[in-house]
């Protein structure tokens, strides 16, 4: 009887046998979005990086940016009655911003193909403002020009002290010859929370992603 119990235990556990399926992983995700933040167009990066717990379940950092330098839309804003800059009392102005936070984020592979429907979601921390560029940047009396710029919108240039809701749902693709990469698409929407500026009273909005990640990614 023991040399059947021990004939059959090392049968099930030799090479013939299934390996045990990989609980856990990590993944580090580099993305680039068009976003609609603000009622605009504009791009940006967005990146996020963690732990994949079980099958299902991601957990780490996550951010967005919408860097000005990329982005030349500008924004116009009169100046009260009697003040102006430079001799004008119409500024043009550019904006920028970003955010950072938790990710939480669910996945749902699908059983006949190597596609993973994602459902991620960050929780951070950040805000969006706008800024002289140019020669604008050249003040008439040397100060600098965030003095200018706190002064002339009445404090109200930027928003940096709010609450970012990113929340999106995205299609990923892992090739089987490379299971460590999943290009992806997604759509996402932005919650900017208590935002005002003397510019912009609202910076949320939807936007598009495109992206890649890399990682260890649990098996099905």
């Amino acid at each position: 009887m023991l040399s059947l119990v021990l004939t059959t235990t090392l049968s099930l556990a030799g090479p013939h046998a299934e390996p045990p399926r990989r609980a856990t992983g990590g993944f580090v995700d580099l993305g680039w979005r068009a976003y609609g933040l603000g009622g605009h167009l504009s791009h940006g990066p967005a990146f996020s990086a963690g732990a994949i717990v079980g099958t299902y379940f991601e957990i780490g950092i996550a951010g967005i940016a919408r860097p000005g330098p990329i982005n030349p839309r500008t924004f116009r804003v009169d100046l009260p009655e009697g003040q102006t800059y430079r001799g004008k009392q119409s500024l043009q102005l550019r904006s920028d911003g970003s955010a950072i936070g938790l990710h939480l984020g669910f996945r749902m592979p699908l059983r006949k193909a190597p596609i993973e429907i994602e459902v991620p979601v960050m929780l951070g921390y950040g805000g969006f403002g706008f800024y002289l560029f140019g020669d604008d940047r050249d003040t008439p009396d040397g100060r600098r020009v965030s003095e200018w710029e706190d002064e002339l919108l009445d404090g109200r240039d930027a928003d940096a002290n709010n609450l970012v809701l990113d929340a999106g749902l995205r299609v990923a693709w892992t090739p089987v010859r490379a299971r460590f990469l999943q290009p992806y698409v997604g759509a996402h929407y932005t919650a900017v929370l208590g935002y005002d500026t003397a510019v912009l009273t609202s910076y949320s909005g939807f936007s598009g992603s495109l992206g890649l990640r890399f990682g260890l990614f649990p098996k099905r």
